[in-house]
């Protein structure tokens, strides 16, 4: 048959194997003559023990607790089971690299137990040559995912009820930031080869030696091989700190001035959801505890995954009929969707178009309305707390001197420039004015949520900033009639002591 090779009786195949590494074997092929000599397959199915595992045993043990493990069993107890889903949930030529599709769609009935769900050959390819010149062939996976490669992660993890890639591929995540290219600080964050390997600096795959520039693929954030956290993730996600969230590896990068860089902000949403990001006034006096009664890890374990990762079923709002099972991977807190619930991927739209069923199903919102309702209110606080800071009236992203901005730190640029010129080679302080437009930049743009993911933190830093940059620069005209009154009632509110 065109695509199925022919088979040979395993067990001369792999007795010769055996002669030169013995350790690498199939102990049950003389119970199966059929057995495909280049797809190896289970050892014992029963245990689900690869042929792999003789000698790669620390994956297996790591593999074999993940969901691709279970991928055969899974799918007959689904009750939904049909003949198509067999490539996917079985190991053979489809996904990588091998020439058709052998293992299992190639056996007879009898044999396919040993090839049964995802196992190692499924993404590295056929494991027969690797065996008999473990130094000449070692199959490679790849960290390819588009939904129209006839290898990868996107072969099985796309379409209408699982559409990963196809949601990843419409994030920010799917799409290479071409202004980092070349820029060797950036690439652990922005490009897929580089990241993957930060996470696990012993990994190989196909494209390790390439000059294209990936996008953050499944493989940075998803160890193919399992391991200890949920979800094959590399690190976790319910853990609050810097160093150890999984998000926050990379979602925390330059949350706090430099005084050798007049550079802004960039990606700082993890210290700012811990509390931790922005310029701190001298006389910040703040109870970061509060946050555990908002968006803080207390009260929201997942903490970004919760709302950045929703898995949500979609049906056709005239019909009842199933749509798609959107999987959270366009990684949108609060996604643009169609009539039916469908996400869009469109990067703004309406709040009135938006789904906010993650702010319910979390316990943060008794409803979508509550929550629409509670960040409405937020982003016209904060917004108007901004505008006494900093109106960039030019849109330039600049800070400059009145009337081309206006503001209090407009009125400072002009009157004392140079508290903004002490950034650069040899500089060692951060000047008042400096910190306030790094916090004024951080919760109105670089936070990327307009306090959202901390909306007392950023409140209080806007506050604080405030007073600091009164009490620094005492030309600066007071506050306006009830000015004063509101920013205390607010501060008590919020837990802030203002001096």
């Amino acid at each position: 048959m065109p695509g199925i090779r022919v088979l040979r009786s395993a067990f001369p195949v792999l007795a010769a194997l055996a002669l030169s590494v013995s350790a690498c074997v199939n102990d049950e092929a003389a119970l199966n003559p059929t057995l495909d000599a280049d797809f190896l397959g289970y050892s014992n199915p029963a245990t689900r023990q690869t042929t792999c595992r003789n000698c790669h045993v620390t994956k297996q043990r790591s593999w074999v607790q993940t969901a691709h493990a279970r991928a055969w069993d899974d799918l007959q107890g689904s009750g939904q089971a049909q003949p198509f889903c067999a490539q996917c949930h079985t190991t053979g030529g489809f996904g990588n690299a091998a020439p058709d599709s052998a293992g299992y769609l190639a056996v007879n009935a009898a044999s396919r137990r040993f090839y049964q769900d995802v196992q190692c050959e499924s993404c590295h390819g056929p494991g027969g040559g690797h065996v008999s010149s473990p130094d000449d062939a070692t199959p490679l996976s790849t960290i390819v995912a588009d939904t129209a490669a006839t290898i990868g992660c996107g072969t099985c993890h796309s379409g209408e009820h699982t559409p990963f890639v196809e949601e990843w591929q419409g994030s920010r995540h799917g799409r290479f930031q071409t202004a980092t290219a070349g820029r060797a600080e950036c690439a652990g964050c922005h490009e897929g080869r580089t990241a993957t390997l930060r996470f696990d600096p012993d990994a190989k795959f196909i494209e390790q030696g390439s000059s294209t520039n990936f996008a953050i693929t499944c493989a940075v954030c998803h160890d193919p091989h399992g391991g200890p956290n949920g979800r094959q993730l590399r690190r976790p996600i319910n853990i609050a700190s810097l160093e150890e969230n999984l998000c926050m590896s990379c979602h925390a990068r330059r949350f706090a001035p430099d005084p050798a860089s007049s550079r802004g902000a960039h990606s700082a949403q993890g210290p700012m959801y811990l509390g931790e990001a922005g310029w701190i006034p001298q006389d910040f006096a703040y109870d970061n505890l509060r946050q555990a009664s908002s968006h803080g890890p207390a009260s929201n374990p997942r903490m970004c995954a919760t709302c950045h990762v929703e898995n949500f079923s979609v049906t056709d709002a005239t019909t009842g009929a199933f749509v798609v099972q959107s999987v959270g991977h366009e990684f949108a807190a609060i996604p643009c969707v169609d009539a039916n619930g469908r996400p869009t991927g469109a990067a703004s739209c309406p709040d009135t178009e938006r789904r906010f069923n993650a702010c319910v199903s979390s316990g943060c919102h008794t409803t979508a309305s509550a929550a629409i309702g509670a960040r409405t209110i937020l982003a016209a606080r904060l917004n108007q707390m901004a505008d006494v800071l900093w109106r960039d009236l030019d849109n330039d992203g600049t800070l400059d001197a009145l009337p081309v901005d206006s503001g209090l730190l407009a009125q400072v640029r002009q009157t004392t420039p140079g508290d903004f010129s002490a950034t650069g080679a040899g500089a060692t302080v951060i000047t008042v004015g400096e910190g306030v437009w790094f916090n004024a930049q951080l919760v109105r743009t670089a936070d990327g949520s307009l306090g959202v993911h901390n909306p007392f933190y950023a409140e209080a830093l806007l506050l604080s900033s405030t007073q600091a940059l009164r009490a620094r620069y005492t030309y600066l005209p007071a506050p306006r009639p009830g000015e004063a009154a509101r920013m205390a009632e607010r501060a008590r509110a919020i837990g802030l002591r203002l001096p």
